[in-house]
């Protein structure tokens, strides 16, 4: 595991948060677009250990990107994954990705796909990357991350960053398209050499800190 967040919770206000029905929400952004997927949502324990690798996975799907609260299915997924960077997958009129391309044109941390779907099928679908994680030494398979809306012959490119959002969420679930974060977010920045991130809950502010 490349990563380790540490998430602390007292237990006076693991109870209020319990008590509320709210759940520790995590969100990654890439680089074309704001944050607008649920990455993972979890009920809280005192101490909360999430972990990760920075391997990718590129996804299809006809979830309705700018929807909050539309849950992601992916239809199609990279296989075998972890998707190749500086490569263009075509997503093809049969609905799966094929062999990656590289491309002078796609940066080596960059994920790229072009739409080769047909209009007449589908005159746009949604793209992103999916990551997998390890929350409380449950796996989370390969979790949608990002979702952008590419129309029928258009190709995307998606650059993730390592920062990681917190926010205690009362009504969505992993994988879920939101519009806004509705709680007060802590921005975990990992990269540069920070691999492992230890944070505490503060009831008062209603966020997370180092």
């Amino acid at each position: 595991m490349d990563y380790t967040l540490t998430l602390n919770v007292a237990p006076t206000d693991l109870e209020v948060i319990n008590g509320a029905q709210q759940k520790i929400a995590l969100a990654k952004p890439v680089g074309n677009s704001k944050v607008d997927v649920i990455w993972l949502a979890f009920d809280p324990f005192e101490s909360n250990t999430i972990q990760w690798s920075e391997e990718y996975w590129l996804y299809a799907s006809t979830a309705a990107v700018g929807k909050s609260g539309e849950k992601i299915t992916k239809l199609s997924e990279v296989q075998p994954g972890p998707a190749m960077n500086g490569s263009i997958y075509p997503f093809s009129n049969n609905a799966t990705f094929g062999t990656p391309v590289k491309s002078p044109d796609v940066a080596t941390d960059t994920f790229a796909a072009v739409n080769n779907m047909s209009y007449e099928k589908y005159p746009a679908l949604t793209f992103g990357l999916s990551q997998s994680a390890q929350v409380n030494q449950e796996i989370q398979d390969r979790k949608p991350l990002s979702a952008s809306s590419v129309l029928a012959t258009q190709s995307i490119q998606i650059t993730p960053f390592t920062h990681v959002y917190i926010w205690l969420e009362g009504h969505f679930e992993s994988s879920t398209i939101i519009t806004d974060i509705t709680g007060l977010k802590s921005v975990a920045k990992f990269g540069g050499g920070t691999n492992e991130i230890a944070m505490t809950y503060d009831g008062k502010s209603g966020s997370f800190h180092q």
